[in-house]
C-alpha cells in the first residue's frame, strides 16, 4: 500500500473575478453555510443522544468496512478557557472546534487524547482542570472515545482521575486507558471493547508516565503504563504489563485492535529505542494500528504490511509557543472484513491548524481545516483567511508533508 500523497498547493493567486462571478461565489458561500449548519445540527443530535444498540450484535460480512478517526492532544490553557468563556460564566468550546467537526464526525468511531482532568470548578489551565462542557462539545462534533491515560491522568490525584472517568461517561463518551479501581480494571480486562457496524474493536491505551508522579499503593492498576520506571527515566519497558493486557485482548478475539500510546518526548520528533521496542511488542501482540500522542509535534507514519504506526498526531487543541505545535493531523483509518480476517485497507490524514484569537474574525481561537481554508483563499471566497494566515497554512502543509514519511519495512 502506498501513502496518499496530497498535491502541492500553488502559491499563485487567481485573477479577480468579474461582478457576475462574485454573485456565483456568494451563492456558493450561502450553500456552504447551509451545509455547515445542517452538519452542526446533526452532530449536536449525535452528541446529545448517544447511539444505543437495542438489537443483537450482527457480525460484519466479507467486504464490509469501518472507518476510525483519531485526533491528537487536547491541552486546555488559560487562553483557551478565556476564549471559551461566555458572558454568563459558562463555557462553549463549540466555535473553537467547529472547523474540525466535518473531519472528526465523518468516521464510524472517533477518538481523541484529552490531556486534562475533569474534576469541577475552579477551572485552571496550569493544573489541567477543564470544564465538563468540553466533553459535551467534543461529543457534538463527533468524538466517541477519550484517551484518558496520559501525563496528567493523576495530576489532580486519584480522585481527579475517578472524576474524569465519571465525567467522560456522563457525557456519553467512552474513556480508554484509566480505571477507577483494580476491580474496574479486572472487569474491563485493562482495555475497552466497542461494537460498531458489525465490528468488535478493542482499544488499548498506555502512557509513558504521569508527570513524574507515582500511583499510590492500591491504585497500581488505575492507569496502563508503558514503563516500569514511569516516574523517573523511562528506560525499562513494562513488557509484562503490556503483554498481559494484549493477551487479555486477544482472548476476546476482536476484529480490530487499536493501541493509543502517550509516548515519546515533548517537542521532539525522534523515535527512541524504547519506542521501537514497544512498537514491536504491540504489533507482535496483535495490534493493527498504533496512534501516538504526547510530543505535540506531528511525527512520522510507518506501515508494515497490514499494520500502521503513527508516532505522533501533534496537537488537536493546544496553545503553545513552541514552533510546530499549532499544527496537527487528524488520522483516518479504513478496515475491511475479508475472508481471512479484518485488515487495514486504507489510511489518510487531514492537516489542521489552530488560529489564535488575533487571526480570526470572531476574536476566538479556532481549529482550521488547513486544506479547505487554503482552497477558499485561492478561489477568493468572501470571508477567507487573511494573507498572513494563508502563508502560515501553506508552510504548515509543507512541514507536515515532509514529516509524514511512509516507511515500509
Amino acid at each position: 500500500m502506498t501513502e496518499p500523497v496530497y498535491s502541492s498547493v500553488t502559491r499563485t493567486r487567481r485573477p479577480r473575478r468579474r461582478q457576475r462571478q462574485a454573485i456565483n461565489r456568494l451563492g456558493l458561500l450561502i450553500l456552504l453555510v447551509a451545509v455547515l449548519l445542517a452538519f452542526s445540527w446533526y452532530q449536536y443530535q449525535r452528541g446529545t443522544q448517544p447511539t444505543q444498540r437495542t438489537e443483537p450484535f450482527v457480525a460484519a460480512a466479507v467486504g464490509d468496512t469501518i472507518t476510525i478517526t483519531a485526533g491528537g492532544d487536547i491541552n486546555i490553557s488559560e487562553a483557551l478557557l478565556e476564549s471559551a468563556r461566555q458572558s454568563d460564566g459558562t463555557y462553549d468550546f463549540g466555535p473553537i472546534l467547529l472547523g474540525a467537526a466535518p473531519l472528526l464526525g465523518k468516521a464510524d468511531l472517533t477518538v481523541v487524547d484529552a490531556e486534562t482532568n475533569f474534576c469541577g470548578a475552579p477551572y485552571d489551565g496550569a493544573n489541567h482542570k477543564a470544564p465538563e462542557a468540553l466533553l459535551r462539545d467534543l461529543g457534538q462534533v463527533g468524538v466517541d472515545l477519550i484517551q484518558t491515560s496520559n501525563t496528567v491522568s493523576i495530576y489532580n490525584g486519584v480522585d481527579g482521575l475517578k472524576s474524569t472517568i465519571e465525567s467522560v461517561r456522563q457525557a456519553g463518551l467512552t474513556p480508554v486507558g484509566t480505571f477507577v479501581s483494580r476491580q474496574d480494571w479486572e472487569e474491563q480486562k485493562g482495555f475497552t471493547m466497542v461494537e460498531a457496524k458489525g465490528f468488535r474493536v478493542a482499544f488499548v491505551s498506555f502512557t509513558k508516565g504521569l508527570g513524574n508522579l507515582s500511583l499510590p499503593e492500591g491504585c497500581e492498576k488505575s492507569v496502563n503504563l508503558l514503563y516500569k520506571d514511569y516516574n523517573t527515566t523511562y528506560q525499562e519497558v513494562n513488557r509484562e504489563g503490556i503483554q498481559e493486557v494484549l493477551g487479555l485482548v486477544q482472548q476476546e478475539n476482536p476484529d480490530i485492535t487499536i493501541a493509543l500510546l502517550h509516548w515519546g518526548s515533548e517537542y521532539d520528533e525522534e523515535i527512541s529505542r524504547t519506542q521501537k521496542e514497544i512498537e514491536t511488542l504491540m504489533l507482535d501482540g496483535g495490534v493493527d494500528a498504533i496512534i501516538g500522542t504526547h510530543p505535540h509535534l506531528v511525527g512520522a507514519v510507518s506501515q508494515k504490511e497490514d499494520t500502521l504506526t503513527a508516532y505522533s498526531l501533534g496537537n488537536l487543541l493546544s496553545v503553545d509557543e513552541n514552533p510546530g505545535t499549532r499544527q496537527g493531523m487528524i488520522l483516518n483509518l479504513e478496515f475491511t472484513k475479508e475472508s481471512d480476517g479484518t485488515k487495514l485497507t486504507g489510511w489518510s490524514y487531514d492537516p489542521i491548524y489552530l488560529a489564535d484569537n488575533t487571526q480570526t474574525d470572531s476574536g476566538k481561537y479556532e481549529i482550521l481545516d488547513t486544506k479547505k481554508e487554503i482552497a477558499i483563499y485561492e478561489t477568493e471566497y468572501i470571508y477567507r483567511v487573511k494573507e498572513e494566515l494563508y502563508k502560515s497554512l501553506l508552510k504548515s502543509v509543507e512541514q507536515i508533508q515532509s514529516l509524514i514519511v511512509l516507511k515500509e519495512e
